[in-house]
């Protein structure tokens, strides 16, 4: 079968928004790794700022 008829067989999903907790968190997760990425090379004030970020990130889903 080809893709076309898989296509118009099979509804199409629709898409959604993710919710402000799901937001939250996926920023949060962002942030870690950016501030384990400050981290490693060193940057010490960013990675300060980054932590102060994730941490707030991680209260607004918890909140939620």
């Amino acid at each position: 079968m080809s893709n076309d008829a898989i296509a118009r067989i099979e509804p199409a999903a629709q898409p959604r928004l993710a919710s402000a907790a799901e937001t939250a968190e996926y920023i949060g997760d962002l942030l870690k790794q950016l501030e384990r990425l400050a981290r490693t090379h060193g940057l010490v004030r960013l990675q300060y700022l980054l932590k102060g970020c994730q941490e707030e990130a991680e209260r607004v889903a918890a909140d939620r």
